[in-house]
């Protein structure tokens, strides 16, 4: 029997294995299927990041420019062409875990600095060798690719490709980029493809693509693997595909993918695989759209069981090389590094979230409406399966919001046992979260939270149905700091009737938060209406009036709307809102005045001075 192949495309990540195909390879061999597993983006990072493909990028780039012409991250990269080829091995080899001494460490200071390195000048005052030589090997590869999107390539970037190309509502404009003249990155995906199929020769090929960033290439290996075996049988799915292509009837689609699969991909994944390796019959299939006669059809098996999410098998990583992941040091910030200097074995503790209320959120969506947590016993096995299978003890939680009373009983669970390993999650900074716990959860292994502040105004939270208001958050993220986390807040700003003075008192919050030392990162979004959120059907309550929704044939998810009596434009706040919160997170204007990070002006805001001071004062 040929083996069913589950592919992770570019680009999603490559510091880390992301858990879905692990995942469903786990549920797939547990019902007695040879499964094969690739990571084309840790495959793609490695060719970039190769003197292969240092020196084929500089071809290409002399094709186009001289030395002397061309964009600055092109004529840096020129000019430093063989001493970045003879630097990027011993640079990879430190960023997978290799142990330097202290001579080869010193090397690092050498490599060839540009813009990227000016801009961080100053900001990075960690004074051991290594964790130097980590953070210069980063911005040496970003550098890299800087010069292949200036020079080459302007939809590349690491950790996604050719995104815009996913949000259109209709197809043809993907379809057009699919057929243009290959870039060198479109070789490159091109010859992966070529080469994973001829090395596993599979009968069926499944795809997860979590994010809009890895549409365009999932696309072109498909579509490479389906010229090279005209039987061969590929799947869509993940979590792009549930929130996105939910109304799914492009029939043109199916010219490269044969059957599409939503939300938990581990039932329809097995009943595709039965109906074409058993020939199990069609009716069987669960959540699955395909092409019949030209029209795009819809199987869901009523009787088909609902796997419950303490059934599922630990996730198998054995087949992937977890010490070939790039640990990326690229921020002095002490969250930033934490996300992505470690190799995080990721679970989830639940399925869905236990709040499922937030009027922004996707809640019609089952994999947050549908809450479904396992138990403590079976969470911390899994840990102990990873443990096992890789060596490595960093674990990412990656639930929606992960369940105070779960984390608990997790924590407890992994200190019985007698576990050595670290932690970090997303949580709600809602009562449950208290000083108890935080410590509780530090002594378990706990490194860091993170967090949705949104707003950051009482009237804002309570619309958005948050669950908690601003001294509710800040007593929890205090909890968590005095604990030992670290604490990280997603931020909103734009919030139909969200005015000028809620904006800079918002930003003030932040302010203090992080001159209080209780807050240690923070990331500004603007608002973005979808169609399956609450929002999104409250049109009248929240004064806006949508504009045309895209068409339901291909991409269906963000719905541009217009605020009837709007109190600003968001987007004249979105550069002084990321401004000020980056300054904040390097200790920079934590006691000046709000208002000096726009461009134009805006009012002081009307937050006491104090406000977060005497909140962590109360008892």
């Amino acid at each position: 029997m040929r083996p069913v192949m589950l592919i992770t495309p570019p680009m999603v990540q490559f510091n880390t294995a992301y858990p879905a195909v692990p995942m469903l390879a786990a549920f797939l061999h547990r019902h007695g299927y040879d499964v094969a597993q690739a990571d084309l983006s840790l495959a793609l990072a490695l060719r970039l990041f190769s003197p292969d493909g240092v020196h084929q990028i500089a071809r290409a780039l002399r094709r186009r420019f001289s030395t002397r012409r061309g964009p600055e991250a092109v004529r840096h990269f020129l000019a430093h062409q063989s001493r970045i080829e003879a630097a990027i091995p011993r640079v990879v080899a430190l960023l997978q875990g290799a142990s330097m001494d202290a001579s080869t460490l010193a090397t690092f200071d050498n490599l060839p600095q540009g813009s990227r390195f000016a801009s961080m000048k100053g900001l990075w005052t960690d004074p051991d060798p290594e964790t130097l030589a980590r953070h210069k090997s980063s911005l040496f590869l970003d550098e890299i690719a800087d010069a292949v999107r200036a020079g080459l390539d302007p939809h590349f970037e690491l950790a996604r490709y050719a995104e815009h190309l996913a949000s259109p509502g209709d197809y043809p404009a993907l379809a057009r980029a699919l057929r243009r003249r290959p870039t060198l990155i479109d070789r490159w995906i091109d010859d992966l493809a070529e080469s994973t199929w001829r090395q596993h020769r599979p009968a069926v090929v499944g795809f997860s693509v979590p994010f809009p960033g890895a549409l365009y290439a999932v696309f072109r290996v498909a579509r490479r693997m389906k010229a090279l075996d005209r039987k061969l049988v590929t799947i869509l799915g993940g979590g792009y595909v549930n929130t996105e292509l939910r109304d799914l009837t492009e029939p043109r689609v199916f010219s490269d993918f044969d059957f599409v699969t939503y939300d938990d991909g581990e039932i329809p994944l097995l009943r595709i695989v039965e109906h074409v390796i058993r020939r199990r019959p069609l009716s069987r299939l669960v959540r699955t759209r395909r092409r019949l006669r030209g029209q795009v059809v819809w199987h869901d098996d009523a009787n088909a069981p609902v796997l419950r999410h303490r059934d599922r098998p630990a996730p198998d990583l054995s087949p992937l090389a977890v010490t070939g992941y790039l640990a990326m040091s690229e921020s002095p910030n002490p969250m930033h590094r934490l996300w992505s200097e470690r190799r995080w074995l990721k679970l989830a503790l639940a399925h869905g979230c236990y709040w499922h209320r937030c009027a922004f959120c996707d809640t019609c969506l089952d994999y947050i409406k549908r809450y479904d947590p396992a138990d403590a016993g079976t969470i911390v096995g899994w840990m102990e399966t990873l443990m096992a299978q890789t060596g490595l003890s960093d674990f990412h939680f990656v639930d929606e919001a992960a369940p105070p009373a779960l984390l608990g009983a997790v924590a407890r669970a992994i200190l019985a046992r007698g576990l050595r390993v670290t932690w970090w999650t997303n949580i709600r900074f809602d009562l449950a979260i208290t000083p108890a716990l935080a410590r509780l959860l530090v002594r378990s292994g706990g490194l860091a939270v993170t967090g949705g502040l949104e707003c950051a105004t009482d009237r804002l939270l309570a619309l958005q149905n948050k669950g908690f208001d601003t001294k509710q958050a800040t007593r929890a993220m205090a909890a968590c700091a005095r604990a030992g986390m670290l604490v990280h807040a997603y931020l909103m700003y734009g919030y139909p009737t969200q005015s000028v003075q809620e904006t800079m008192d918002a930003l003030d919050l932040i302010r203090q938060l992080f001159a209080c030392g209780i807050l240690h990162s923070a990331y500004w979004h603007r608002f973005a209406l979808t169609v399956h959120s609450p929002a999104y059907h409250q049109a009248d309550k929240l004064g806006i009036r949508l504009q045309t929704r895209p068409s339901a044939g291909f991409a269906c998810n963000e719905v541009a709307f217009r605020e009837e009596k709007a109190a600003y434009d968001p987007a004249a706040f979105g550069p002084g809102l990321r401004r000020a919160t980056y300054n904040f997170m390097h200790g920079v204007g934590l006691k000046a005045e709000p208002t000096i990070w726009f461009e134009f002006p805006v009012p002081r805001p009307s937050l006491a001075k104090d406000f977060v001071k005497k909140l962590l004062c109360e008892r």
